[in-house]
């Protein structure tokens, strides 16, 4: 199964895709650490928030949706 940890989406116009190149900075929302998707397969699992664990990042997961987990009937 494909896991994906989704911090943002935003659209942009062409001109900014244009403008992207090595070095360039995307800024984020402030809010981004609070509102991260967990997806499988490209459909919603989980949400939760990110957290740092002593040199690493991770999810803290905080609302699980029980259909994609095994036995959850889906």
């Amino acid at each position: 199964m494909h896991l994906e940890i989704l911090l943002q989406e935003q659209l942009i116009s062409r001109r900014r895709l244009a403008a992207f190149a090595p070095g360039k900075i995307i800024p984020l929302t402030s809010q981004i650490t609070h509102c991260v998707e967990v997806r499988v397969n490209g459909q919603l699992l989980a949400l939760g928030e990110l957290v740092q664990l002593e040199d690493r990042l991770g999810v803290e997961l905080h609302e699980v949706y029980q259909a994609w987990l095994p036995g959850g009937g889906g």
